[in-house]
């Protein structure tokens, strides 16, 4: 099943990998039917986010936002497809780049630089284009359960020089690469379930990953937000944004600080959500971790 899963993968790669930008935008309009029409992939949980969030207010008229929603996220896996054809253009091609000036000042301050990134525009191709412009990255992933297709995909995501931190060992390997002045890229907007701590996210207690701020208060690297605002298939606009700056090491590290530093880039990054609602993937189950007061009132 494996290796069947694989061949299936390594084909899709295969026949987009030559196609041209204009020809892909046009194959994405037809899974778009596919996915947002036919199979309605995941209608419910986009719609029970965005009313858990927005209640009846929605930010545009619910068919319009969700006929978004799905267009960026069919786009992104179709960019995805053509990752290899990214590689080959010039950089800005496909991406300018705003406030780059706060991502080199952080690498100036001789910490690294956690460089925190979400679901939201596209963000795989932000952790290849970086490495192709010059800077010294790794990315914080998690492993595929399919040995060939985790292979396939690594190789594909570091063709430029990328490097990968499986989040098995990430807390280690990333104060490693900060240590010796590096960027580490790694995404903080998913249910962290039993592992993180409730914060504000869009107005709702949200469990959220820890790691950003463990690693910023054990290593004093700066935490920035690097955002990708999708302006045509393949194109995009990109924004540098200062969380939380350089700090001073510390070997004991209090959940207030980690709480503190996790509800500033959750609230940073929720600034762009609301100004680009349909560019974040409201498909994950965000809320599904609860805090134990809310369940104890539910029992």
């Amino acid at each position: 099943m494996h290796k069947i899963e694989y061949y299936l993968v390594y084909g899709l790669f295969r026949l987009f990998r030559n196609i041209s930008f204009k020809t892909g935008k046009k194959i994405a309009s037809l899974l778009y039917f596919l996915v947002a029409v036919l199979f309605r992939y995941r209608k419910k949980v986009i719609l029970e986010n965005l009313h858990r969030v927005y209640g009846t207010r929605l930010p545009d008229d619910e068919r319009t936002l969700l006929r978004s929603i799905y267009k960026n996220f069919i786009y992104l896996w179709m960019e995805f497809l053509q990752s290899g054809k990214m590689i080959e253009d010039a950089v800005d091609k496909h991406f300018t780049f705003y406030n780059i000036e706060i991502l080199n000042e952080g690498i100036e301050s001789g910490k690294g630089v956690l460089l925190l990134s979400s679901h939201f525009g596209n963000f795989e191709w932000l952790a290849q284009v970086l490495p192709k412009m010059g800077y010294s990255v790794s990315g914080i992933a998690k492993r595929q359960s399919n040995p060939y297709v985790n292979a396939f995909v690594e190789e594909r995501r570091t063709r430029t020089g990328l490097q990968i931190i499986y989040t098995r060992d990430a807390v280690k390997q990333s104060l490693k690469a900060l240590k010796r002045g590096e960027i580490v890229a790694l995404v903080a907007d998913q249910d962290a379930r039993d592992r993180g701590v409730f914060v504000d996210f869009m107005g709702l207690p949200s469990s959220t990953a820890v790691g950003p701020a463990v690693m910023h208060l054990r290593s004093g690297a700066p935490i920035i937000l690097i955002i990708s605002i999708r302006k045509d298939y393949g194109r995009f606009d990109v924004y540098f944004e200062e969380i939380v700056p350089v700090g001073q090491n510390k070997e004991e590290v209090t959940n207030d600080e980690i709480v503190h530093i996790t509800q500033m880039h959750a609230a940073a990054l929720e600034r762009w959500v609301r100004k680009y609602p349909e560019q974040w993937f409201w498909m994950h189950r965000r809320w599904k971790t609860k805090p134990e007061e809310e369940l104890r009132i539910e029992n």
